[in-house]
């Protein structure tokens, strides 16, 4: 009961945060006299919602790495058996709280992929699909907190929304959503601190510094939350010129540096609490009792572990392979229905030559004459999503483990910011509103649901299962 209890206290506090911002936007849209825009920005969450949770107990199988999440789940919720896993426990609390709410039972057997559920599997999944949902929401909210205009921020939501990979990912029980949902959620309460005064904007830092332990204890790849968020906080210091100023900095970097750490070891409270019974995790690590030296030594063990997987998976695949989509994951097939993870190349493609094209302006841009004034400098909050972008990435590009598409969904998300904001300082995008842009802009979003569309059988995993994979091998994307 307690468990459930901290489970949803948290999934509503972050909820109610996100509301918070999402109120906050609109309301700054409708004195801009742009209601037409958050009128269509409404109906975009509508759809994303649609989108992400229509059949979402399809299919009533064990679906590529549920297998291990929902051993996870089942072990927190029912059994109270010790387990091991690489990732901290945070996400997969939140999905265990959701899933008690949502009715589960604890009756599916996760032993092996492809196995038929005894009842319904939706709760389950419920979590990662809402997270998946909003995302497109924190991306129109960030855009417009970075400066983007209401077209640009609409743009980069449209293309989140009906990106297949993101899609997929939503629809499972995983940790993928959660984690880039309060990666976002962290930077944007952070630039909300920037706007607000007093105790407010201490309010805005300790929700930051909350999504963010959130974000590490989803995955250790969540550091990226606190490293940006640093980041922000000494550009600010640097930027104050008076000691108070920079007193009250210092201050700011404790109270996230606090909250973090507090919502973190929360976890590993409740972590500790509900596997209070023998396991296959006692191979590996059985707690002493002692919270503290308890987390600190299972942390150095998960990442040890984390560090010496050498297995080789058939879709397994490079840092520099991510941005072509050039292995696709094969999750799951019965008969000629199956579900791959493969994303929209609007958005992949697209947003990558973008982001290609915005890296080499800045780069050889400013060694041709770096006094001058360039047109990033048009967008001063350009170079946020540009340093989540490579605080996200670089720490992958050294990993000699197996790694797969998904893990670089977080630096995809930054990489759209940038790109969104760019083609808003290039001129792409006109500073007026949805129905007053160039034919190009409404074709992005046309050929991007014409390609969503496209992909659909293979992203549900409804039909034609062996027509994709014959073009997929003559495109040789995958093993």
């Amino acid at each position: 009961m307690s468990s459930q209890t901290d489970g949803s206290s948290v999934s509503r506090q972050v909820v109610l945060s996100f509301l918070t911002l999402l109120r906050t936007t609109a309301i700054q849209s409708f004195r801009e006299k742009q209601s037409v825009s958050v009128i269509l920005f409404y109906a975009l969450i509508c759809l994303s919602l649609l989108i992400r949770f229509v059949y979402i107990s399809y299919p009533s199988q064990v679906v590529f790495d549920e297998v291990g999440f929902g051993k996870f789940v089942t072990a927190y919720g029912w059994t109270g058996e010790r387990f091991f896993d690489i990732h901290p426990p945070h996400g997969k609390l939140l999905i265990t709280a959701v899933a008690k709410i949502g009715g589960y039972h604890g009756s599916i057997n996760f032993a092996n992929i492809g196995n038929v559920c005894a009842e319904s599997i939706a709760p389950l999944r419920f979590a990662p699909a809402l997270a998946g949902s909003l995302i497109p929401a924190l991306i129109y909210i960030l855009l417009f907190q970075l400066g983007a205009s209401n077209p640009a921020a609409f743009l980069g939501a449209v293309l989140i929304t009906f990106d297949n990979a993101f899609v997929v990912q939503s629809r499972l029980i995983g940790l993928d959503m959660i984690l880039i949902f309060f990666i976002l959620s962290s930077l944007s309460a952070l630039l909300a601190s920037g706007t607000s005064e007093g105790v407010k904007k201490m309010g805005w830092i300790a929700l930051s510094g909350m999504t963010a332990g959130l974000a590490v204890g989803t995955k250790f790849t969540g550091l990226a939350a606190v490293a940006l968020a640093m980041v922000i906080l000494l550009d600010r210091f640097f930027r104050n010129k008076t000691l108070r100023l920079r007193l009250q900095d210092v201050l700011h970097f404790g109270v996230f540096i606090g909250a973090a750490t507090g919502i973190f070891l929360l976890g590993w409270v409740i972590h500790f609490h509900l596997l209070n019974l023998p396991g296959s995790g006692d191979a590996f690590f059985v707690p002493a009792g002692r919270l503290i030296q308890d987390t600190i030594n299972l942390n150095q063990i998960m990442l040890n572990a984390n560090a010496g997987i050498k297995a080789t998976h058939p879709y397994s695949s490079l840092w520099w392979q991510w941005p072509m989509m050039v292995k696709p994951i094969y999750y799951w097939a019965n008969g000629n229905n199956g579900i791959y993870l493969l994303g929209n190349p609007v958005l992949w493609w697209g947003v990558g030559g973008v982001f290609t094209w915005l890296m080499g302006y800045l780069i050889f841009g400013r060694a041709r004459n770096i006094t001058t004034e360039h047109t990033g400098d048009k967008s001063p909050m350009l170079w946020v999503p540009i340093a989540g972008y490579l605080i996200s990435i670089i720490p992958l590009v050294p990993v000699d483990r197996p790694l797969f598409l998904y893990h670089y969904l977080p630096s995809l998300t930054f990489s759209l910011l940038a790109a969104m904001l760019w083609l808003d300082v290039t001129g792409f995008v006109r500073h007026t509103t949805i129905f007053k842009q160039r034919i190009g802009y409404y074709g992005i979003i046309g050929f991007c649901i014409l390609m969503f569309t496209a992909l659909m059988p293979i992203t549900y995993g409804v039909s034609c299962l062996s027509q994709y994979q014959k073009i997929l091998g003559w495109i040789k994307f995958g093993p």
